[in-house]
């Protein structure tokens, strides 16, 4: 036990990528190699097919280096440790040597090792990897090489292998191989097992529906699902269940359509914007404008009504609304009875429906809202639509909470030049150490911006030089804001 986790560690170690981590893990396969006991050196090399396919790649790079150094010639008897690295060998007929022998040994090293001299620079190590490795087929072999072929497939000396193997695995003896790479907790392997169960019809209707539901792998489910569908449309009402917004959406889409926007109110309302809009483009194909769904459900809502329905039907107000709808928006945004999720995404409706100034009369008041998500909402809608009003920003800075202070700091970049100067000073001066030093930070990045010159307020250049000498600012910085304000005054002087 105390090798395996020796060799763990080193492996886990040399996996990030580091070279002294790799070359350490080298060195100490070696040692191993020539040294250690049998025991260890199974040990080492249970934990290198388990490791990550990249440290096969790292091991390979580092073995071509002037520092690794060279082992001896592989034989017949050579153990499976010593032909692996005698296979990242330096000198090509070592390699060739290892390829050959490789090819008579059967296992997860065997097929790891194969895989990668698929990519070998001498064509005749090459060649014999790949006729070798098509004949290493059996399930744990084939887990082992697909992680390593997946990775290698866009390089130029390995394109073809992964389609060459693809073809020898299609074989109808190989359906258990196949159905084992399609449970690899490996991504690329696993991907590749199901699109080749997929191709080879191994999955039934209710695999591919338990896959695209709940499979962990986005491309996974997205290929049953879409097979499913194929197989099936009926099952679009099951798939838009899913907790995946692809797949929903392409349940939106497989759905017939002639389908009552009754039961498009749920698509409608989705969380995510693409179910949304796929739903919408439902409506727009047979001329009905989803506008006006949105409005009639949205009048029938209730404070009884699920808070999510309700916020989703919102955001897809402000996608398609207009401006007669900011009424209907402000009165869901400025109600406290309504659940914050959806006060929240009438505020982000306001914000892609409204002009600057019916945002600024909508958004302003509710930076002092109750709910810290709610402002910092209301600040992050007016800082994209460049209205945030400084009187709302000081307002805003004077919470205690931190993500509505932080919020207003952000909110203030988007302020006129002056101004922002002006507020990040005030904010400068706070008397709690979080927001002081944040706001140094903001006016750092103020004075790096630069002036871009015109004409400047000779009153509001007073001012701001009253607020710099009472900010509690460090040498530098003062320097660097004194510099611009110098600036500016020559500028604004009267000739």
């Amino acid at each position: 036990m105390e090798d395996v986790g020796r060799w763990r560690k080193l492996c886990l170690a040399a996996s990030t990528g580091h070279r002294a981590a790799v070359r350490s893990l080298f060195t100490a396969l070696r040692t191993t190699d020539e040294r250690g006991s049998a025991e260890d050196r199974k040990a080492a090399l249970d934990e290198l097919v388990r490791a990550a396919p990249r440290l096969w790649l790292d091991l390979d790079r580092y073995a071509r280096s002037p520092h690794a150094v060279t082992g001896a010639h592989p034989t017949d008897d050579s153990g499976p440790l010593h032909l692996v690295l005698a296979s990242f060998d330096r000198d090509g007929r070592i390699r060739q040597a290892a390829v050959e022998r490789l090819a008579r040994r059967s296992g997860r090293y065997a097929a790891s090792a194969l895989a990668l001299r698929t990519d070998d620079w001498v064509p005749a190590v090459r060649d014999r990897a790949v006729t070798a490795l098509l004949g290493h087929v059996a399930p744990d072999e084939a887990a082992a090489a697909v992680r390593l072929l997946a990775r290698l497939d866009r390089r130029r000396r390995a394109a073809g292998v992964l389609d060459a193997y693809r073809m020898v695995l299609s074989a109808p003896e190989r359906r258990r191989t196949v159905r084992r790479l399609a449970a690899e907790p490996d991504p690329h392997a696993r991907r590749f097992g199901v699109e080749l169960a997929l191709e080879l019809g191994e999955y039934v209707r209710g695999d591919l529906a338990r896959t695209a539901l709940h499979d962990r792998d986005q491309v996974c489910r997205t290929l049953c699902a879409a097979r499913l569908l194929e197989l099936d449309p009926d099952q679009a009402g099951r798939l838009m269940w899913a907790r995946s917004a692809v797949i929903r959406e392409l349940a939106v889409a497989a759905l017939p359509d002639d389908v009552p926007s009754a039961r498009l109110v749920g698509p409608l309302a989705d969380r995510s914007r693409m179910v949304r809009a796929q739903a919408r483009w439902k409506l727009y194909e047979r001329g009905e404008p989803p506008v006006d769904v949105y409005r009639r459900q949205l009048r029938r809502c209730g404070r009884a009504t699920q808070p999510r329905l309700v916020a989703g039907l919102a955001a897809g107000l402000g996608e398609c609304g207009d401006s007669s709808d900011l009424a209907l928006l402000a009165v869901l945004a400025a109600d406290p009875s309504w659940s914050p999720v959806v006060r929240r995404a009438a505020v982000r409706a306001l914000g892609r429906l409204g002009h600057a100034s019916e945002q600024v009369a909508a958004l302003a008041p509710l930076v002092t809202d109750a709910s810290p998500s709610l402002a910092r909402e209301a600040l992050d809608v007016l800082a994209a639509g460049h209205c945030a009003p400084p009187k709302a920003l000081a307002a805003a800075l004077a919470r205690p909470e931190p993500p509505v202070w932080k919020a207003a700091l952000r909110a203030a970049r988007t302020l006129a030049h002056w101004d922002r100067l002006e507020f990040t000073l005030r904010a400068a001066a706070d008397p709690r150490p979080q927001v002081a030093e944040r706001s140094r930070a903001e006016l750092r990045r103020w004075t790096h911006a630069g002036w871009s010159g015109g004409a400047v307020d000779p009153a509001q250049l007073r001012l701001v030089g009253r607020l710099l000498r009472q900010a509690p600012l460090s040498e530098p910085d003062r320097i660097g804001v004194e510099w611009v304000l110098r600036a500016a005054a020559r500028v604004s002087r009267p000739s």
